[in-house]
């Protein structure tokens, strides 16, 4: 048995586990599979972020170079595939031809919280007075997460919000549909 004053469940791609039972209102979370690449130190063979047909490379201070992502909706399964490492591997040399001679170090999937429209739940349970939800970022989690829980902390501490909550509040979204 666990007491607490406040809550915030932010458990990603399980939010909707957590959630089920605890309100009325829906959650459309669902678990979206992205497999990665890494090749090995090459420093100095990129230096800025690249962005093409919904890939990426990126390079790190290390001077490995990551390679970004495949999509794909396959429930909880974070096994990586040939195909994705195929995908990854031709965009990456599509990009960067010289990657290509360059050996790749570490292949990956991980699991983002996909919601409808890409839009996340930042807000009370309805019907629970001091449990809140902070999840669905889906790709850009790194990217709003400090605007995210500023929201969150005001809402928490009835301050008034950084942006108006509205749109991110899990009741009233029941017309929009699950990403997938």
């Amino acid at each position: 048995q666990c007491a607490f004053d406040k809550g915030v469940i932010a458990a990603g791609a399980w939010t909707t586990d957590f959630i089920n039972g605890l309100t009325e209102a829906e959650t459309f979370i669902e678990p979206v599979k992205g497999q990665m690449l890494i090749f090995e130190p090459t420093p100095g063979l990129i230096t800025r972020i690249i962005l093409n047909e919904g890939k990426y490379l990126i390079p790190r201070m290390d001077g490995k170079i990551v390679v970004g992502s495949t999509l794909e909706y396959d429930g909880f399964n974070k096994s990586t595939s040939q195909q994705g490492k195929t995908t990854l591997w031709e965009s990456a040399i599509k990009m960067v031809p010289s990657l290509a001679q360059r050996k790749v170090e570490y292949h990956w999937a991980g699991l983002r919280p996909g919601s409808p429209g890409g839009i996340p739940y930042i807000g009370q349970l309805p019907g629970r007075e001091n449990l809140y939800v902070n999840a669905g970022h889906f790709r850009n989690g790194l990217v709003l997460a400090p605007a995210s829980a500023r929201l969150m902390r005001n809402l928490i501490l009835g301050e008034t919000p950084i942006v108006d909550p509205s749109p991110y509040a899990l009741e009233g979204r029941s017309n929009l549909e699950p990403m997938h």
